[in-house]
């Protein structure tokens, strides 16, 4: 689920660079189980049906991100994509609000018209899946499934204002599953930029645009890097310090932002891994 912009805006998570590779996807942990009764079993198969759908969901995302990352390589949908970048009121997290936009185009490309359908689609999924089903657990749906599920919730920006209401839930997993600290506290400041508050723990970050060796927040924190590193390290985090000198010294952002040493490859792993 991811691809740093090149350019000024930061657009995370809706890129190609930032495309979780297959071969570093998780594989499934479902347990085989022998139900006793009828409804076990049904409920099995509801899992395995619903993990399915989780998986494939996943696969679509990545490739019409990749093919999204393709397009940006065109100089002239370049051009015009930071004609409308220019046009939106965020400065994080943008690229759905951007081509969401330019959809409205009457001579918008077929792929930025495909791309809005397919996210908006996505997005309303997310959430019906979460309010039917409940949030899809490593123990219901295993954890390949389960892992691919965080990917696709942290881009459903179109439903903010519900995944907003998400989040005494997302504490929940984070601790049942053993969740990487990082996952969590990324998604309480994403939810909290796009709805245009202050991040809590600080994970937007990374290198400073244009200068080499150096590192930044890219957005506000809600108090200050004392109250940050202490909330960090409540949750198992290390300081913002810490990160962003791993970024002046050469980490890319990677997958939930965490900065990503050379030689190493983003993957699903990154959902269950220790920060």
């Amino acid at each position: 689920m991811v691809r740093l912009a090149r350019r000024k805006r930061l657009f995370v998570f809706g890129s190609a660079a930032l495309t979780i590779f297959a071969s570093g996807v998780l594989m499934s942990s479902r347990a085989e189980q022998t139900p006793s009764t009828p409804v076990q079993s049904q409920k099995i198969n509801q899992n395995s049906v619903l993990a399915d759908e989780i998986i494939q969901r996943w696969k679509d995302d990545q490739t019409m991100l990749g093919e999204i990352g393709k397009a940006q390589t065109n100089p002239t949908f370049l051009q015009t994509y930071k004609s409308y970048a220019a046009r939106v009121p965020v400065q994080n997290f943008a690229e759905p609000m951007i081509l969401t936009l330019w959809a409205q185009s009457p001579d918008a490309p077929q792929i930025v018209q495909r791309y809005v359908k397919f996210r908006r689609e996505t997005d309303a999924r997310v959430k019906a899946i979460v309010m039917e089903n409940g949030w899809p657990q490593r123990t219901t749906v295993g954890d390949e499934a389960a892992a691919k599920f965080f990917f696709l919730f942290g881009h459903a920006d179109d439903e903010n204002p519900w995944r907003l209401t998400q989040l005494a839930t997302l504490e929940r997993v984070f601790r049942e599953d053993h969740v990487n600290p990082r996952v969590y506290a990324h998604f309480c400041d994403r939810l909290a930029d796009v709805a245009g508050k202050h991040q809590i723990y600080g994970t937007i970050m990374g290198p400073t645009h244009g200068s080499s060796g150096e590192a930044k927040l890219y957005w506000p924190l809600v108090d200050d890097v004392v109250a940050a590193d202490q909330r960090r390290a409540q949750i198992g985090l290390p300081s913002v310090e810490d990160d962003l000198d791993k970024f002046r010294q050469g980490a890319r952002i990677g997958a939930f932002m965490r900065p990503l040493l050379k030689g190493v490859e983003d993957s699903l792993s990154i959902v269950y891994e220790t920060p």
